[in-house]
Protein backbone atom coordinates (compact mmCIF):
# COMPACT_ATOMS: atom_id res chain seq x y z
CA UNK A 1 0.00 0.00 0.00
CA UNK A 2 1.08 3.56 -0.72
CA UNK A 3 2.00 4.89 2.72
CA UNK A 4 1.08 8.47 1.86
CA UNK A 5 -2.40 7.32 0.82
CA UNK A 6 -2.72 5.33 4.06
CA UNK A 7 -1.71 8.37 6.10
CA UNK A 8 -4.07 10.73 4.28
CA UNK A 9 -6.99 8.34 4.66
CA UNK A 10 -6.19 8.15 8.37
CA UNK A 11 -6.13 11.93 8.77
CA UNK A 12 -9.25 12.44 6.65
CA UNK A 13 -11.17 10.01 8.85
CA UNK A 14 -10.26 11.54 12.20
CA UNK A 15 -13.32 12.94 13.94
CA UNK A 16 -12.90 16.59 14.86
CA UNK A 17 -9.95 17.19 12.53
CA UNK A 18 -11.20 19.34 9.68
CA UNK A 19 -9.80 19.24 6.16
CA UNK A 20 -8.12 22.63 6.55
CA UNK A 21 -6.50 21.60 9.85
CA UNK A 22 -5.28 18.32 8.36
CA UNK A 23 -3.84 20.17 5.35
CA UNK A 24 -2.14 22.62 7.73
CA UNK A 25 -0.43 19.70 9.47
CA UNK A 26 0.62 18.19 6.14
CA UNK A 27 2.10 21.52 5.03
CA UNK A 28 3.99 21.90 8.31
CA UNK A 29 5.44 18.39 8.36
CA UNK A 30 5.89 17.97 4.60
CA UNK A 31 3.57 14.98 4.08
CA UNK A 32 0.75 13.11 5.77
CA UNK A 33 3.13 10.23 6.35
CA UNK A 34 5.47 12.58 8.24
CA UNK A 35 2.56 13.82 10.36
CA UNK A 36 1.81 10.30 11.58
CA UNK A 37 5.48 9.53 12.17
CA UNK A 38 6.03 12.69 14.21
CA UNK A 39 6.04 12.61 17.99
CA UNK A 40 2.83 13.52 19.86
CA UNK A 41 4.68 16.54 21.23
CA UNK A 42 5.59 17.76 17.73
CA UNK A 43 1.98 17.38 16.55
CA UNK A 44 0.61 19.06 19.67
CA UNK A 45 2.54 22.23 18.83
CA UNK A 46 0.14 22.82 15.94
CA UNK A 47 -3.17 21.77 17.53
CA UNK A 48 -5.39 22.84 20.39
CA UNK A 49 -5.01 20.62 23.50
CA UNK A 50 -8.47 19.09 23.03
CA UNK A 51 -7.94 18.33 19.36
CA UNK A 52 -4.46 17.01 20.03
CA UNK A 53 -5.82 14.56 22.59
CA UNK A 54 -8.54 13.36 20.19
CA UNK A 55 -5.98 12.89 17.42
CA UNK A 56 -3.65 10.85 19.63
CA UNK A 57 -6.52 8.66 20.82
CA UNK A 58 -7.61 8.00 17.24
CA UNK A 59 -4.09 7.18 16.08
CA UNK A 60 -3.83 4.48 18.73
CA UNK A 61 -6.52 2.58 16.81
CA UNK A 62 -5.79 3.23 13.11
CA UNK A 63 -8.45 2.24 10.58
CA UNK A 64 -7.04 3.32 7.21
CA UNK A 65 -5.51 0.03 6.08
CA UNK A 66 -8.69 -1.92 6.70
CA UNK A 67 -10.74 0.82 5.06
CA UNK A 68 -8.53 0.70 1.95
CA UNK A 69 -8.68 -3.10 1.79
CA UNK A 70 -12.48 -3.10 2.08
CA UNK A 71 -12.70 -0.46 -0.65
CA UNK A 72 -10.40 -2.40 -2.98
CA UNK A 73 -12.67 -5.43 -2.63
CA UNK A 74 -15.46 -3.26 -4.08
CA UNK A 75 -13.32 -2.00 -6.96
CA UNK A 76 -12.74 1.39 -5.29
CA UNK A 77 -9.29 2.94 -4.91
CA UNK A 78 -7.99 5.96 -2.99
CA UNK A 79 -5.74 8.51 -4.69
CA UNK A 80 -3.53 11.11 -3.05
CA UNK A 81 -2.22 14.35 -4.59
CA UNK A 82 0.98 13.63 -6.48
CA UNK A 83 -0.08 10.14 -7.52
CA UNK A 84 -0.05 9.46 -11.24
CA UNK A 85 -3.83 9.05 -11.50
CA UNK A 86 -4.81 11.82 -9.07
CA UNK A 87 -6.41 14.64 -11.12
CA UNK A 88 -3.65 17.25 -11.03
CA UNK A 89 -6.14 20.10 -11.49
CA UNK A 90 -7.66 19.30 -8.08
CA UNK A 91 -4.36 19.74 -6.27
CA UNK A 92 -4.24 23.43 -7.22
CA UNK A 93 -7.75 24.50 -6.15
CA UNK A 94 -8.43 26.36 -2.92
CA UNK A 95 -9.29 23.80 -0.23
CA UNK A 96 -8.09 20.73 -2.15
CA UNK A 97 -9.23 17.27 -1.06
CA UNK A 98 -6.88 15.30 1.18
CA UNK A 99 -7.66 12.19 -0.85
CA UNK A 100 -10.20 11.15 -3.49
CA UNK A 101 -11.85 7.80 -3.98
CA UNK A 102 -12.44 6.58 -7.52
CA UNK A 103 -14.13 3.79 -9.37
CA UNK A 104 -13.49 3.56 -13.10
CA UNK A 105 -10.72 5.27 -15.11
CA UNK A 106 -9.89 8.95 -14.63
CA UNK A 107 -8.51 10.21 -17.93
CA UNK A 108 -6.29 13.21 -18.45
CA UNK A 109 -7.40 15.76 -21.03
CA UNK A 110 -9.83 18.64 -21.55
CA UNK A 111 -12.98 18.60 -19.43
CA UNK A 112 -16.15 20.66 -19.03
CA UNK A 113 -18.38 20.67 -15.95
CA UNK A 114 -22.11 20.76 -16.70
CA UNK A 115 -24.68 21.41 -13.98
CA UNK A 116 -28.14 22.91 -13.60
CA UNK A 117 -31.58 22.63 -12.10
CA UNK A 118 -32.82 19.34 -10.66
CA UNK A 119 -36.42 20.21 -11.51
CA UNK A 120 -35.46 21.46 -14.95
CA UNK A 121 -37.63 22.47 -17.86
CA UNK A 122 -37.90 20.18 -20.88
CA UNK A 123 -36.02 22.86 -22.83
CA UNK A 124 -33.08 22.65 -20.44
CA UNK A 125 -33.02 18.85 -20.46
CA UNK A 126 -32.99 18.67 -24.26
CA UNK A 127 -30.34 21.38 -24.39
CA UNK A 128 -28.09 19.74 -21.77
CA UNK A 129 -28.27 16.32 -23.38
CA UNK A 130 -27.69 17.63 -26.91
CA UNK A 131 -24.84 19.91 -25.89
CA UNK A 132 -23.13 17.16 -23.88
CA UNK A 133 -23.30 14.74 -26.81
CA UNK A 134 -21.53 17.19 -29.13
CA UNK A 135 -19.01 18.15 -26.44
CA UNK A 136 -18.21 14.47 -25.82
CA UNK A 137 -17.72 13.88 -29.55
CA UNK A 138 -15.09 16.63 -29.44
CA UNK A 139 -13.16 14.49 -26.92
CA UNK A 140 -13.96 16.73 -23.98
CA UNK A 141 -14.87 14.89 -20.78
CA UNK A 142 -18.19 15.85 -19.20
CA UNK A 143 -18.13 16.26 -15.41
CA UNK A 144 -21.34 16.41 -13.38
CA UNK A 145 -22.96 15.35 -10.12
CA UNK A 146 -25.42 12.56 -11.10
CA UNK A 147 -28.35 14.57 -9.70
CA UNK A 148 -31.76 14.42 -11.34
CA UNK A 149 -32.45 16.99 -14.04
CA UNK A 150 -29.63 18.74 -15.87
CA UNK A 151 -26.84 16.68 -14.29
CA UNK A 152 -28.40 13.42 -15.44
CA UNK A 153 -29.07 14.85 -18.91
CA UNK A 154 -25.40 15.88 -19.16
CA UNK A 155 -24.22 12.36 -18.32
CA UNK A 156 -26.77 10.87 -20.74
CA UNK A 157 -25.57 13.17 -23.51
CA UNK A 158 -21.94 12.25 -22.94
CA UNK A 159 -22.94 8.59 -23.24
CA UNK A 160 -24.86 9.39 -26.43
CA UNK A 161 -21.69 10.98 -27.82
CA UNK A 162 -19.60 7.95 -26.77
CA UNK A 163 -17.42 10.19 -24.66
CA UNK A 164 -15.92 10.13 -21.19
CA UNK A 165 -18.02 11.29 -18.25
CA UNK A 166 -17.29 11.47 -14.51
CA UNK A 167 -19.97 11.47 -11.82
CA UNK A 168 -18.86 13.24 -8.64
CA UNK A 169 -20.82 11.90 -5.67
CA UNK A 170 -21.61 13.36 -2.24
CA UNK A 171 -21.43 9.94 -0.58
CA UNK A 172 -18.99 7.05 -0.46
CA UNK A 173 -18.74 5.09 -3.71
CA UNK A 174 -20.23 1.93 -2.24
CA UNK A 175 -23.60 3.65 -2.62
CA UNK A 176 -25.10 5.86 -5.31
CA UNK A 177 -26.74 9.17 -4.50
CA UNK A 178 -29.48 9.78 -5.46
CA UNK A 179 -30.44 6.12 -5.12
CA UNK A 180 -32.71 6.31 -8.16
CA UNK A 181 -29.68 7.08 -10.36
CA UNK A 182 -28.08 3.67 -9.86
CA UNK A 183 -28.86 2.52 -13.40
CA UNK A 184 -27.34 5.65 -14.96
CA UNK A 185 -24.30 5.37 -12.69
CA UNK A 186 -23.73 1.77 -13.79
CA UNK A 187 -24.03 2.80 -17.46
CA UNK A 188 -21.31 5.39 -16.87
CA UNK A 189 -18.95 2.71 -15.57
CA UNK A 190 -19.89 0.29 -18.36
CA UNK A 191 -19.04 2.96 -20.94
CA UNK A 192 -15.58 3.55 -19.48
CA UNK A 193 -16.48 6.54 -17.30
CA UNK A 194 -15.84 7.00 -13.61
CA UNK A 195 -17.29 7.83 -10.21
CA UNK A 196 -15.35 10.07 -7.84
CA UNK A 197 -15.83 11.21 -4.24
CA UNK A 198 -13.74 12.55 -1.37
CA UNK A 199 -15.78 10.47 1.09
CA UNK A 200 -14.79 6.90 1.96
CA UNK A 201 -17.02 3.88 1.42
CA UNK A 202 -19.63 3.58 4.13
CA UNK A 203 -20.21 7.31 4.44
CA UNK A 204 -23.64 8.60 3.40
CA UNK A 205 -24.51 11.88 1.73
CA UNK A 206 -25.04 14.63 4.31
CA UNK A 207 -26.38 18.10 3.45
CA UNK A 208 -23.01 19.81 3.86
CA UNK A 209 -21.41 17.32 1.46
CA UNK A 210 -23.20 18.77 -1.56
CA UNK A 211 -21.65 22.26 -1.66
CA UNK A 212 -18.28 20.64 -0.90
CA UNK A 213 -18.87 18.17 -3.74
CA UNK A 214 -19.61 21.08 -6.10
CA UNK A 215 -16.10 22.48 -5.70
CA UNK A 216 -14.74 19.17 -7.04
CA UNK A 217 -17.09 19.25 -10.03
CA UNK A 218 -15.84 22.69 -11.08
CA UNK A 219 -12.27 21.90 -10.04
CA UNK A 220 -12.03 18.93 -12.41
CA UNK A 221 -12.77 21.09 -15.47
CA UNK A 222 -11.36 24.18 -17.16
CA UNK A 223 -14.86 25.68 -17.42
CA UNK A 224 -18.30 25.17 -15.88
CA UNK A 225 -21.46 25.36 -17.98
CA UNK A 226 -24.69 26.21 -16.13
CA UNK A 227 -27.68 25.21 -18.24
CA UNK A 228 -30.56 26.39 -16.05
CA UNK A 229 -30.70 27.57 -12.44
CA UNK A 230 -33.11 29.35 -10.15
CA UNK A 231 -32.04 32.38 -8.15
CA UNK A 232 -31.24 30.18 -5.14
CA UNK A 233 -29.63 27.11 -6.59
CA UNK A 234 -26.80 24.74 -5.77
CA UNK A 235 -25.59 25.26 -9.32
CA UNK A 236 -24.77 28.85 -8.44
CA UNK A 237 -22.46 27.55 -5.71
CA UNK A 238 -20.68 25.55 -8.39
CA UNK A 239 -20.31 28.75 -10.41
CA UNK A 240 -18.87 30.54 -7.37
CA UNK A 241 -16.39 27.73 -6.82
CA UNK A 242 -15.38 27.91 -10.49
CA UNK A 243 -14.69 31.64 -10.18
CA UNK A 244 -12.65 31.11 -6.99
CA UNK A 245 -10.66 28.44 -8.81
CA UNK A 246 -9.94 30.71 -11.78
CA UNK A 247 -12.18 28.70 -14.10
CA UNK A 248 -14.49 30.13 -16.77
CA UNK A 249 -18.23 30.25 -16.08
CA UNK A 250 -20.42 29.60 -19.10
CA UNK A 251 -24.20 30.01 -19.19
CA UNK A 252 -27.01 28.98 -21.51
CA UNK A 253 -29.36 32.00 -21.59
CA UNK A 254 -33.03 31.47 -20.81
CA UNK A 255 -36.30 33.43 -20.99
CA UNK A 256 -36.11 36.53 -18.81
CA UNK A 257 -39.59 35.89 -17.40
CA UNK A 258 -38.77 32.33 -16.28
CA UNK A 259 -38.11 31.73 -12.58
CA UNK A 260 -36.08 28.68 -13.60
CA UNK A 261 -33.61 30.94 -15.41
CA UNK A 262 -33.27 33.85 -13.00
CA UNK A 263 -30.06 32.49 -11.53
CA UNK A 264 -28.40 31.81 -14.86
CA UNK A 265 -29.52 35.11 -16.36
CA UNK A 266 -28.08 36.97 -13.38
CA UNK A 267 -24.77 35.19 -13.96
CA UNK A 268 -24.86 36.54 -17.52
CA UNK A 269 -25.57 40.02 -16.22
CA UNK A 270 -22.55 39.70 -13.94
CA UNK A 271 -20.20 38.74 -16.76
CA UNK A 272 -20.52 35.00 -17.43
CA UNK A 273 -19.98 33.87 -21.02
CA UNK A 274 -23.18 33.15 -22.98
CA UNK A 275 -23.25 29.79 -24.76
CA UNK A 276 -25.68 29.58 -27.67
CA UNK A 277 -24.59 26.30 -29.25
CA UNK A 278 -22.24 23.40 -28.49
CA UNK A 279 -19.49 24.95 -30.63
CA UNK A 280 -19.34 27.89 -28.19
CA UNK A 281 -18.64 25.54 -25.28
CA UNK A 282 -16.14 23.52 -27.29
CA UNK A 283 -14.31 26.72 -28.20
CA UNK A 284 -14.35 27.85 -24.56
CA UNK A 285 -12.55 24.65 -23.55
CA UNK A 286 -10.25 23.95 -26.49
CA UNK A 287 -9.75 27.44 -27.89
CA UNK A 288 -7.98 29.05 -24.93
CA UNK A 289 -5.83 25.95 -24.56
CA UNK A 290 -4.77 26.19 -28.20
CA UNK A 291 -3.99 29.89 -27.87
CA UNK A 292 -1.93 29.46 -24.71
CA UNK A 293 0.33 26.72 -25.96
CA UNK A 294 2.48 26.49 -29.03
CA UNK A 295 2.02 23.18 -30.86
CA UNK A 296 5.21 21.13 -30.77
CA UNK A 297 7.16 20.58 -33.95
CA UNK A 298 6.94 16.86 -34.71
CA UNK A 299 10.18 15.05 -35.45
CA UNK A 300 10.54 13.80 -39.00
CA UNK A 301 8.61 10.58 -39.45
CA UNK A 302 7.04 10.74 -35.97
CA UNK A 303 3.64 12.19 -36.84
CA UNK A 304 0.95 10.06 -38.43
CA UNK A 305 -0.24 11.39 -41.81
CA UNK A 306 -3.42 13.48 -41.60
CA UNK A 307 -6.71 11.72 -42.25
CA UNK A 308 -8.58 12.44 -45.48
CA UNK A 309 -10.96 14.94 -43.79
CA UNK A 310 -7.97 16.65 -42.16
CA UNK A 311 -6.23 16.93 -45.55
CA UNK A 312 -9.36 18.56 -46.95
CA UNK A 313 -9.25 21.10 -44.11
CA UNK A 314 -5.56 21.82 -44.82
CA UNK A 315 -6.33 22.35 -48.49
CA UNK A 316 -9.06 24.81 -47.53
CA UNK A 317 -6.50 26.84 -45.56
CA UNK A 318 -3.97 26.95 -48.41
CA UNK A 319 -5.01 30.49 -49.39
CA UNK A 320 -4.90 31.87 -45.87
CA UNK A 321 -6.67 31.82 -42.48
CA UNK A 322 -10.43 31.24 -42.29
CA UNK A 323 -12.99 31.55 -39.53
CA UNK A 324 -14.53 28.48 -37.97
CA UNK A 325 -18.03 29.03 -39.37
CA UNK A 326 -16.72 29.33 -42.93
CA UNK A 327 -14.66 26.15 -42.55
CA UNK A 328 -17.64 24.22 -41.15
CA UNK A 329 -19.85 25.32 -44.05
CA UNK A 330 -17.24 24.57 -46.69
CA UNK A 331 -16.52 21.09 -45.34
CA UNK A 332 -20.12 20.28 -44.40
CA UNK A 333 -19.02 19.32 -40.88
CA UNK A 334 -20.75 19.73 -37.54
CA UNK A 335 -19.00 21.86 -34.88
CA UNK A 336 -18.03 18.73 -32.96
CA UNK A 337 -16.58 17.04 -36.07
CA UNK A 338 -14.69 20.20 -36.98
CA UNK A 339 -13.30 20.45 -33.44
CA UNK A 340 -12.00 16.89 -33.69
CA UNK A 341 -10.28 17.61 -37.01
CA UNK A 342 -8.69 20.77 -35.64
CA UNK A 343 -7.44 18.94 -32.57
CA UNK A 344 -5.87 16.28 -34.80
CA UNK A 345 -4.01 18.93 -36.81
CA UNK A 346 -3.08 21.06 -33.81
CA UNK A 347 -1.47 18.07 -32.10
CA UNK A 348 0.74 17.52 -35.15
CA UNK A 349 1.57 21.24 -35.36
CA UNK A 350 -0.02 21.79 -38.79
CA UNK A 351 -2.56 24.44 -37.79
CA UNK A 352 -3.08 26.97 -35.03
CA UNK A 353 -6.13 28.87 -33.81
CA UNK A 354 -6.25 32.55 -33.04
CA UNK A 355 -9.67 33.53 -31.74
CA UNK A 356 -12.28 32.19 -34.13
CA UNK A 357 -9.85 31.88 -37.05
CA UNK A 358 -7.64 28.98 -38.10
CA UNK A 359 -4.40 29.14 -40.06
CA UNK A 360 -1.78 26.72 -41.29
CA UNK A 361 1.51 26.96 -39.43
CA UNK A 362 3.59 26.06 -42.46
CA UNK A 363 3.15 25.03 -46.09
CA UNK A 364 2.29 21.36 -46.59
Amino acid sequence: MDEEVVARVELAGLSGLGRAQAQHLIDRFGSARAVLRASPKARAAWLSPALGERLEAALRAPVARQRLADAAARGIRALAPGAAEFPAVLASIPDPPLVVWARGPLRAGPALAMVGARRASSRALVCARGFAAEIAKARIAVISGLAYGVDAAAHEGALDGRGHTVAVLASGLDQVTPRGQRKLAERILDAGGAWLSEHPPGEGAHPHHFPERNRLISGLASATLIVEARERSGSLWTARHALEQGRDVLVVPGPIDSELCRGTNRLLRDGATPILEPADAIEAVLGPLARRTEPPEPAAGDAAPPSDPARALLALLADGPRDLDAIARALGRSPAELSGLLLELELTGLVQRVGARVARTRPG
